[in-house]
């Protein structure tokens, strides 16, 4: 029963959310949730959090991106998408701990796809 009012808020978040999408805003989202899920104290905790982050996730994958910038914005989400599988792998084996340190991953790649959206000025004029 749980589970079918999770998918269900799912699918009307996500087609509400790609219909007038705001990425600054999801990205300030999901630094939320994934807080939320660095804090967590329980499996269900961090697993809600993850559904969370998830359901922003799948929703910026339904977004319109520039044709310059979409290549790169897809390849980053499904690195996350990736990583989010293998933190739910964790939480359904019990193992928050082993959750937790998966979400470094999340950490490296919201560093390395920030930089790669908005390159510095040095890194634009040296390489």
């Amino acid at each position: 029963m749980i589970r079918s009012v999770l998918i269900l808020t799912t699918l009307v978040t996500t087609q509400v959310i790609a219909s007038d999408y705001d990425l600054k805003s999801a990205m300030k989202q999901m630094k939320l949730d994934f807080k939320h899920a660095a804090e967590a104290q329980t499996v269900e905790e961090m697993q809600q959090a993850m559904v969370n982050f998830n359901q922003l996730l799948d929703a910026s994958k339904q977004a319109q991106y520039p044709d310059e910038k979409k290549a790169l914005y897809m390849e980053g989400f499904e690195k996350l998408t990736i990583t989010i599988n293998g933190i739910n792998q964790e939480l359904e084996q019990g193992d928050l701990q082993g959750a937790k340190q998966q979400l470094k991953v999340i950490d490296d790649l919201r560093e390395e796809y920030h930089d790669k959206r908005n390159p510095s000025i040095w890194s634009k004029l040296f390489g």
